[in-house]
């Protein structure tokens, strides 16, 4: 593979190039990397929206990993549960501009006609008072929101409770089952029990009523993105929950003009 600088959404990153310079462009998008170095991820970012430095050499840079690959299979008796863009709070700046790219690079590589699906949990305490938030975005306009208070509950219970509250966000919008559905989470946690096959050790009966409801919606996709990186839909399912934990349970539905 061939690369130039380029920048995609503001960032700098390194586009691959034909044997011409040009981008490649597949199916609309152009393969991306924000890092020079062996191993980096590969994302595929919209075409129109990545601009390459023609003053730029082409690079024969170290070999990538494409985002779209399945992870390996940790060792036996271990987890890996890291993502590589660091914990809220914590990650560096760094880590935060890569989270967020990963994240809009993959909203951008949604098919036409998906409805997305954000969610969040929020507890102070862990046990202590908890609330879920979900957004729901439909392709014709509609904006669904909704935030539950739980009481006294965990982070994770929040965490899953919030992807309920979306699943029957899109049972009352009377969209066909078939349709599809990318629902992002930012807990490592509910995607490792709802998609990792990660052994639940409590909360069973709401992973289970979760799956459950999941398994209704053939073409829905559990997808973790890091949070707190400014991804708006994410803020403010954030957002949501939060006011949740102060005893707010509530649902509103817009039209998105």
């Amino acid at each position: 593979m061939s690369w130039r600088k380029a920048t995609f959404k503001g960032k700098d990153v390194w586009a691959e190039v034909d044997a011409l310079g040009a981008p490649v462009v597949q199916g609309g998008r152009t393969p991306i990397r924000y890092s020079n170095k062996s191993g980096a991820r590969i994302y595929r970012g919209g075409a129109s929206a990545v601009r390459v430095d023609v003053r730029s050499p082409v690079e024969a840079l170290p070999a990538g990993v494409s985002a779209d690959a399945a992870p390996a299979a940790p060792a036996k008796g271990k987890s890996k549960r890291g993502s590589g863009f660091g914990k809220a709070g914590t990650r560096t700046r760094a880590q935060a501009a890569l989270a967020e790219a990963a994240a809009i690079s993959l909203i951008d590589s949604l098919p036409s006609g998906t409805v997305i699906a954000f969610t969040d949990g929020a507890c102070k305490g862990n046990p202590g008072p908890a609330g879920s938030g979900a957004v729901v975005r439909f392709p014709d306009g509609r904006v669904a929101e909704a935030c539950k208070s739980l009481g006294t509950a965990t982070n994770n219970v929040g965490e899953l409770t919030a992807i309920w509250l979306a699943l029957h966000l899109l049972e009352e919008s009377g969209i066909a089952r078939t349709t599809p559905v990318a629902l992002l989470t930012d807990s490592q946690y509910c995607n490792g029990v709802l998609v990792l096959g990660w052994k639940a050790k409590a909360n069973k009966e709401i992973i289970d009523t979760v799956r459950a409801k999941l398994a209704q919606w053939p073409n829905l996709r559990v997808h973790w993105i890091a949070g707190h990186v400014g991804i708006e839909g994410n803020e403010l399912a954030d957002t949501l929950a939060n006011a949740a934990v102060g005893g707010v349970t509530d649902v509103r539905w817009s039209t998105g003009e």
